[in-house]
């Protein structure tokens, strides 16, 4: 159980990360896919975390499942997307399964 939530929370951690970064680096919010893997498998790389070893499944390469790691949190942050954007009734920015962010106040004048 606490293996995955530990997955569940680096992905989190990697979801809020991303969009902090996209919101106050403009240049990157082209590249928020990309910077999702990124931070993710970096993420479970530096931590050298394989959620495989902590439900005691035994692997060939421990190095694979450190990666196959990697990659399931960074599957992880697309339930985290779908629940923030019922919770807020709003698009998640530019995810592509979610649709684009579009500001609720419009200037007016």
């Amino acid at each position: 159980m606490y293996t995955f939530a530990i997955v569940a929370l680096l992905a989190l951690g990697t979801v809020k990360l991303v969009d902090f970064l996209a919101d106050n680096v403009p240049s990157i919010h082209r590249l928020r896919n990309l910077l999702t893997f990124v931070i993710a498998i970096g993420a479970v790389l530096a931590l050298d975390y394989s959620m495989f070893e902590g439900w005691g499944i035994a692997i060939r390469n421990r190095d694979l499942g450190v990666w196959m790691t990697g990659f399931l949190v960074t599957g992880m942050t697309v339930p985290w997307r779908a629940l923030f954007t019922y919770l807020t009734h709003d698009r998640a920015m530019s995810d592509e399964t979610l649709g684009a962010h579009h500001p609720i106040m419009r200037k007016v004048a």
